[in-house]
């Protein structure tokens, strides 16, 4: 099974011919699945949620979204009142999906909040009960790989560009150790990196995307990341933007102990 991850869109300042290479891209390589770990709009306009529905129209294959903190309405009390209306309406209704397939059993989550006791609400969290339902989901998973997405990173790799907050943080690893998960797509800095975390015998792998089509690059340039699974090993190949196409730029792979 192929999966391609892309994140951080942000419709509203993205490179439009950036978006037509990855579409480009996607209809020749034929992923079976992409996954979209939020932010695919800049400032939550219905006129950037259009944009990306009639983009995701375009994807010969399903599409498996969470939102990000940019997916939010700004400064506008429907952010108050109906933080995820905009985004039920134009990508999904469910803000966090489980999909379940005979290889790869995945579970998403909003790590994004209308308001955060901190002055910068960009910043994630994780709640009790989100942890219990990611308990829940995989209590019963048969597929032998366990992937889970969210926007913010829960681990901060080395010379980051952003760092960030995910307050419960600790609650979140524990719980994703207590269940096994396998890999952790995630988001939001804008900076790709695979981070392995050995706990009790298991190892995690916490793959971060670049931003795939923005224009809000920072230290690298776009790109998204492109898992190949069979029943007991992935092949993380991390594509970068060169000469008007995406191209491996760097390529990992885990086998199951």
């Amino acid at each position: 099974m192929k999966i391609a991850h892309i994140s951080d869109l942000h419709f509203g300042s993205l490179s439009r011919p950036v978006s037509e290479v990855l579409i480009r891209h996607f209809q020749a390589d034929k992923p079976d699945l992409v996954v979209v770990s939020g932010d695919i709009t800049q400032d939550a306009t219905c006129s950037e949620f259009e944009e990306a529905r009639a983009f995701f129209d375009l994807l010969p294959m399903p599409v498996f979204c969470i939102p990000g903190n940019h997916d939010l309405p700004g400064m506008d009390m429907e952010r108050f009142y109906d933080p995820w209306g905009r985004y039920k309406r134009f990508i999904a209704e469910d803000l966090e999906p489980e999909l379940k397939t005979d290889l790869v059993h995945l579970k998403g989550i909003n790590t994004a909040r209308r308001v955060l006791a901190h002055w910068n609400w960009a910043n994630g969290s994780v709640s009790q009960r989100q942890c219990r339902d990611i308990q829940r989901s995989y209590a019963d998973a048969t597929a032998p790989w366990r992937v889970f997405v969210m926007h913010h990173p829960v681990m901060n790799a080395r010379e980051m560009p952003l760092q960030v907050s995910l307050f419960n943080r600790n609650r979140l690893l524990k719980c994703l150790d207590d269940v096994r998960v396998d890999i952790v797509l995630a988001g939001h800095q804008h900076h790709a990196y695979v981070e392995n975390r050995l706990t009790g015998g298991h190892t995690t792998i916490f793959v971060n995307a670049s931003t795939t089509t923005s224009l809000r690059i920072r230290r690298q340039p776009n790109g998204f990341n492109m898992l190949n699974f069979t029943d007991k090993a992935v092949r993380i190949d991390r594509m970068e933007l060169k000469d008007e196409a995406f191209h491996i730029y760097e390529a990992v792979t885990h086998t199951k102990v």
